[in-house]
Order: C-alpha cells, then sequence, then structure tokens
C-alpha cells in the first residue's frame, strides 16, 4: 500500500482511487464504507505550519551542525562548520569511467537531473562523510542550497534501532512548543515527496540487515519500500555499499558516489584554514613543508580530514624531533598509535600542572588501563554496531570511563530527547547520560588493545573474537590492523587466519600495517605474482611497494591505472607518479615480468626508465598505453616520449620478449628503435599500434615511420617471432622491409 500510495501523483485523492479499484474487485460494500471508516490522524498542515517546521528545523541544524570539534580533548575547542570546511574529492562510481564531481552536483535539482533520487555516498572512516552531511544541513538552514524544500532531514541512521517514524525524527528536532503531531508530518511527507530530502547518515552503524524485509520506516525507505520517489542520501563505509550493489533493484536506481577526502592541494588549505582559526600561520607552512618531503604521508594519512586534524593539533604541542619522526609514518596504525599517545600525554600534562610531576606518571599510566579496561565494551558494541552507550553499562569500570572522557576517547552526554517526545511516549522523565566514542576509530583502537590483551592472557576467548572478526573482516578492517601493529606475534598470528581465507590483497594491507619484518616475509614468500588493477587500493599498492623495499621477491607483477578526466589535470600528470613507478619497476631485484596497462603515462616514466634500464631485470614487457584525447594534442604526441621508450626499451639487458599496444604512439619512437636496433636484445615482439584519424592526417600517414619501424623490425639480431597489427601502415614499411629482408633473423 505505501508503495502504491509514493507512485501516485501528486493532488491525487487517494481514498477516492482505492474505492474505484475495489469496486473494479466487486468489493462494493467494503468501497462504499472506506472513506467514511478512514479516520484521519488530524488535519493536514497548513502552509504556516509548514513554514514553522521549515525554520524550526533550521534552527535545529544551526545549534547542532554549527560547530565542528577539533580537539577530543576538551569539547569547547570547536569552530565553524563555515570557517574550516574544506572541499572534499567526490568521484561518481556509477558510470564506466569514474569521473570526479563537485558538492553542488550532488544537491542539483535542475530539469535535466545528474544524479537519480538515490544516492549511495561511501567513503572510509575518517573521510569526512558526517561532515558532507553537516555541510548540507548547514547550507541549507543559511540559504544557499535547496530553498524551495520543505524539510531537509539529516538524522543519523544508528537512531533507527528506536523504530522511529521520519515524522517522529523530525517531531524531535521541533521546539516543545509546535504541537502538530508526528502523523501530520508524515502525512505531509508522503503527499509531498518532491518538496523533501532524506540524509541518512552512517549505514554502517546499523545493526539489521538490508536484504530482509523490515518493520523499520528508514530501512524501508532505503530498500525502496516506501517513498520510492523521495530524494534520500545514504552515507557508509565501503564494506555495506556491496549489500545495496548485490541487490539488482538497489543497485540500479542508486547512483554510487566515494568520498575520497582530500586532495593535495585541498590538504594545503585545511591545514592552512586550521593555524590561521587559531593564528598560528607560521606553524601551517611548517607543516606543509615537512610533510613535501614525506609522499606516503599524503598518500596515506592526510586524505581523511580526521587525521589530517589530529595531525595538525599535534603539530602544535610537540617537540621538532617528534615532528620528524611522525613524518616518517607510512601506516594507519602508526599515525593512530600516536594520536592516542598524544592524548594520554596531554592528559598527563594538565595532571602534571594540578598535581606535580610525581602523579603526572601516574596519570599517563591511569589513562593506559582505562583504555584497556573499556576495551571489551568497545568489542561488543562493535560486534552489535553500537557507537553509544548507556551510562550504566560502565558500572564496573566508571573510574576509566570518567578517565578516558578526560583524555578524549570518550563522550558523556545527557539524552537529547524532547520533553513533549518524552510524554507522548511515556519516556520516564530521569534519562540515563549516553556514552558514546569520539569517533569510531577511537572505538576500533580501544578493541584492538582489549584483542591484544585476550592474546596475551585468554587465548580462547582470543581465538573465538578473532574468528568472528574475519569473518566480518572488512567490516572490521582497522581494528585487525591495531590489533596486529600493537603486538608482533598477534599481527602473524592474524594474517596467518587470513591466508587460510584466501584474501591476498587482505594480507598485504595487514602486513603492511604491522610494519615488522616477520610479517613482510610472511606475505611475501607466498607473493611470486602480483596484479595491481584499477580497484587495487591505494594503501594496498603501498603495501606492494613496502614489501619490495624489504626486498620480498615479486617475480610476476601486473599494474592496472587510469587517470580519469576531469579529476587529473594535465599539470598533474607530470608529477612524480611516472618516475616513482619507473624506480620501482627497474630497481626490483627479481622482477621478471612486467604487464602495465596505464592511460596518460606521465613523461617522465620514460626518462627515468633510460636511467634505470643497465640494471633493469625484466625479461618480459607488456605495455597498454592509452594517450587520450584532450590531455594530449598532436603536438603532445611529437614529444620525447616516443624516443625515450625506445632507449628504454633497446637498452634493457635481458628483455627477451616485447609485447606493446600504444594508441598515437608519437613517430620518434620509430626513428630511435631503428638506430638502436643493433643492440636490441628482443626475440619475441608483438605490436598492436592504433592512429586516431583526429590526430593525423592522410599525408601525416605517408612520413617515415613506416620505413623506421621496417628498419627496427629487420636489424634487431635475436629477434625471431613477430606480430604486427598497425592501423593505417604507411607503404614505405613494405618498400624498406623487402629491401632488408636478406638480413632478418624472423622465423615466426
Amino acid at each position: 500500500m505505501g508503495r502504491w500510495r509514493d507512485r501516485e501523483p501528486l493532488g491525487t485523492d487517494l481514498l477516492d482511487v482505492l474505492a474505484e479499484r475495489l469496486r473494479e474487485c466487486k468489493l462494493d460494500s467494503l468501497a462504499a464504507t472506506i472513506k467514511t471508516d478512514y479516520q484521519p490522524s488530524g488535519p493536514s498542515l497548513t502552509e504556516e505550519q509548514v513554514e514553522q517546521i521549515k525554520e524550526e528545523l533550521k534552527e535545529y541544524y544551526r545549534v547542532s551542525r554549527q560547530r565542528v570539534m577539533v580537539d577530543p580533548l576538551n569539547v569547547m575547542d570547536s569552530v565553524n562548520l563555515n570557517e574550516i570546511y574544506t572541499k572534499l574529492s567526490l568521484i561518481d562510481e556509477s558510470r564506466r569511467f569514474k569521473t570526479s564531481i563537485e558538492y553542488e552536483d550532488l544537491l542539483a535539482r535542475d530539469e535535466v537531473r545528474r544524479f537519480s533520487n538515490r544516492i549511495l555516498v561511501q567513503g572510509e572512516g575518517g573521510v569526512g562523510k558526517t561532515t558532507l552531511c553537516s555541510k548540507i544541513a548547514w547550507d541549507w538552514c543559511n540559504g544557499k542550497i535547496l530553498q524551495e524544500l520543505d524539510m531537509v532531514i539529516v538524522n543519523p541512521i544508528r537512531d533507527v534501532s528506536l523504530g522511529k517514524t521520519i515524522g517522529g525524527i523530525v517531531k524531535e528536532y521541533l521546539s516543545d512548543a509546535n504541537d502538530v503531531s508526528e502523523n501530520q508530518i508524515d502525512e505531509h511527507i508522503s503527499r509531498n515527496l518532491d518538496k523533501i530530502l532524506l540524509v541518512f547518515d552512517g549505514f554502517d552503524k546499523f545493526s539489521g540487515d538490508l536484504e530482509k524485509r523490515s518493520s523499520n520506516e528508514v530501512i524501508r525507505i532505503i530498500r525502496l519500500e516506501q517513498y520510492e520517489f523521495c530524494q534520500v542520501i545514504v552515507t557508509t563505509r565501503p564494506w555495506r555499499a556491496n549489500e545495496f550493489k548485490m541487490e539488482k533493484t538497489l543497485a540500479e536506481t542508486y547512483t554510487f558516489i566515494r568520498v575520497e577526502g582530500f586532495n593535495r592541494d585541498n590538504v594545503e588549505t585545511y591545514i592552512r584554514t586550521f593555524f590561521r582559526i587559531g593564528g598560528k600561520d607560521e606553524l601551517a607552512e611548517e607543516l606543509i613543508s615537512f610533510m613535501a618531503e614525506n609522499d606516503g604521508i599524503f598518500s596515506n594519512i592526510t586524505p581523511f580530514p580526521f587525521f589530517c586534524a589530529m595531525l595538525c593539533l599535534m603539530w602544535i604541542d610537540i617537540g621538532e624531533e617528534k615532528r620528524k619522526e611522525i613524518l616518517n609514518f607510512e601506516t594507519f596504525s602508526q599515525i593512530f598509535g600516536n594520536i592516542i599517545a598524544f592524548l594520554k600525554e596531554r592528559y598527563e600534562s594538565k595532571a602534571r600542572e594540578s598535581l606535580g610531576d610525581s602523579d603526572a606518571v601516574e596519570s599517563f599510566n591511569e589513562a593506559s588501563k582505562a583504555i584497556q579496561d573499556i576495551g571489551e565494551i568497545a568489542l561488543e558494541g562493535l560486534l552489535n554496531r553500537n557507537l553509544s552507550f548507556p551510562e550504566v553499562q560502565f558500572t564496573k569500570c566508571r573510574k576509566s570511563m570518567l578517565t578516558c572522557c578526560r583524555v578524549g576517547v570518550l563522550t558523556i552526554e545527557k539524552d537529547t530527547t524532547s520533553r513533549k517526545r518524552r510524554r507522548d511516549v511515556n519516556i520516564p522523565s530521569f534519562v540515563e547520560s549516553i556514552v558514546s566514542f569520539t569517533h569510531t576509530l577511537f572505538q576500533e583502537y580501544t578493541a584492538g588493545v582489549y584483542m591484544k590483551t585476550l592474546f596475551e592472557e585468554d587465548r580462547s576467548k582470543y581465538d573465538y573474537l578473532k574468528n568472528k572478526l574475519l569473518r566480518r573482516k572488512d567490516e572490521f578492517r582497522y581494528l585487525l590492523y591495531f590489533s596486529s601493529y600493537m603486538k608482533k606475534e598477534l599481527g602473524l598470528d592474524i594474517i596467518a587466519g587470513l591466508e587460510e581465507i584466501g584474501d591476498r590483497d587482505f594480507c598485504i594491507d595487514m602486513a603492511f600495517e604491522c610494519h615488522t619484518v616477520e610479517a613482510i616475509e610472511a606475505v611475501g614468500r607466498r607473493l611470486g605474482r602480483y596484479e595491481i588493477s584499477a580497484d587495487t587500493s591505494e594503501h594496498t599498492r603501498l603495501g606492494v611497494s613496502f614489501m619490495v623495499k624489504c626486498n620480498q621477491v615479486i617475480q610476476d607483477l601486473k599494474l592496472e591505472s587510469r587517470y580519469i578526466y576531469p579529476s587529473h589535470s594535465p599539470e598533474k600528470l607530470q608529477s612524480s607518479t611516472g618516475r616513482d613507478l619507473a624506480q620501482w619497476v627497474c630497481t626490483m631485484p627479481r622482477l621478471s615480468s612486467f604487464s602495465l596497462v596505464f592511460a596518460n603515462l606521465p613523461d617522465d616514466f620514460y626518462s627515468t626508465g633510460i636511467k634505470l634500464a643497465p640494471s633493469c631485470q625484466i625479461q618480459d614487457l607488456k605495455l597498454e598505453i592509452d594517450y587520450d584525447y584532450p590531455f594530449d594534442s598532436p603536438e603532445k604526441l611529437q614529444s620525447s616520449t616516443g624516443s625515450d621508450l625506445a632507449q628504454w626499451v633497446c637498452t634493457m639487458p635481458r628483455l627477451s620478449s616485447f609485447s606493446l599496444k600504444f594508441h598515437n604512439l608519437p613517430d620518434s619512437f620509430f626513428s630511435t628503435a631503428a638506430k638502436l636496433a643493433p643492440s636490441c636484445q628482443i626475440q619475441d615482439l608483438k605490436l598492436e599500434i592504433d592512429y586516431i584519424y583526429r590526430f593525423h592526417s592522410p599525408e601525416k600517414l605517408q612520413s617515415s615511420r613506416g620505413s623506421d619501424l621496417a628498419q627496427w623490425v629487420c636489424t634487431m639480431p635475436r629477434l625471431s617471432s613477430f606480430s604486427l597489427e598497425f592501423f593505417d601502415l604507411a607503404d614505405n614499411f613494405f618498400s624498406t622491409a623487402a629491401e632488408l629482408a636478406p638480413s632478418c633473423q624472423i622465423s615466426v
């Protein structure tokens, strides 16, 4: 009935339509009584009441979404969202080629809509999903966006466990003086779906199963069983996005957007904003300068706004030696372990100011013990997808709970349910305080401390819980990272469990986070062949690179990477990406087979490859390079790219098999290859070259390209096998090949 109601045009008298359908089914008596028996829950909302709800919602958001806490140790240290908000990188994953989008595109409501009514926003913990939701609420209440809507309803999805309707959620946001009922709000929403935006934040914290039918209204909405034509945005960590992708109707209806946090430019913008607000501009430039020396920090840590904020906070208080130490970190676990240590040191420092030096050390130990004491509750909450707990749950460790609140790991607040709501649903006037983790990552780290304790003291319980975690490994990725980093033997045990499951990428991630020789060796000895695809995460790529630096054996490597227009400008493509890739590949001590699929590969890959060619161990090389318009003009393709590639290939001492698939290969490749043919060691050559007409005129195709190619092929001393697929091959190839045929070594 709900789905039928939602599909009817706005303004339709639903009871009349229903009565008519009943008469068609020869249920005249039921049709005759349906309107008289139907008792509406109350009069429809007037325009004045709708406007009042709209203004009260905006006022609620101005209070609840205005401030952003930047210091977990000081809840009073918060800044205005509008001051600190920095643009996030958003990627549309619903298209064949992933494309970058703007925040404004996400909410477009023009006739030529960019997205469907349903949007799933996915991103890792700390990447900015909740801040994005706050930004939507804040911009609406301040008149910047969506003013044509009656209601923008932003709600943490963990509240759905209370079984509230949307009307009930809105009612809690209104003042006690507003006497409209939940049912009236629900009725208005159902009749005005085009004037409503629902934003549900944190689906990964919902404990139910999306695949099963639910009586919960919010889940029914997400499953398209209610309010089907209402605009809905849902945020989640990636592991729960799979549930949407696996169900055909949801996969076809939802647009999938990924939040990737800050790009390099926006990291710098955020840092400058952070320190400008605190009046410490000089520290911003100092931190940016230090970070430029460690690409691992940029690529693995600072894209996450949460980590970036904590790094800025730490930078204010720590000394130069500690700063240098931090900027050598490469993993989540390293940086987060130091965030926890920093918070404990801050707590100790405050204790020193008030208690003296002797008690300060005791305060640091007290903080460590407190985090350990609440670990069991943290883990139990994660297993049940709870971030918040009634205060009574900490009865046995109340002192530790209060200490963790002072450290900044926990917060405690009174229940925010309105007085009228309590009266309406008969909630007692006394409501216990709610204890919450400051961020899910703090809960995962605390649970990791508990796993370490069990590993040392109760292996039976540890094994039981480890197996539960491994069965839901994608959900508990960060908990497993943190646990493994805390104790070498624990990390090896988890890696062994992952190897039994057969998840090689996760094993690499874990070995990287453990950051021990033993963990790297445990995974590396089974990693003779590895393929890095377009879907391989940046974290796993860094893990593979780290294993190579540790001299672990990779003999067969396949890499697929694509730069996506307009995410990456031509200038971006001239960064260190190509240089670093060439250096990595050419210095791997036992790499014998390398396959590369790369769109818009930076030129410095080839120039660096030339320098390192004599030491390169590759014997079998496959390249598929695609220079795509509008990145590369015809003039661009006549740069040193071709000659550098030819020089790299022809001077590798062990290269015996070479396969090249190249769109718009510059002429300089053929002329350089022809000159270097006598020293070339290639025995098996396969070429697939495609020139696109818009780049090259028919006259251009009659250049020296054909004769140069023939000269290269026919004068290589070891070439025995040759395969050629060439679009628009110039005639002079054949005439030159005919002349050189007597010296040609090709047998196949």
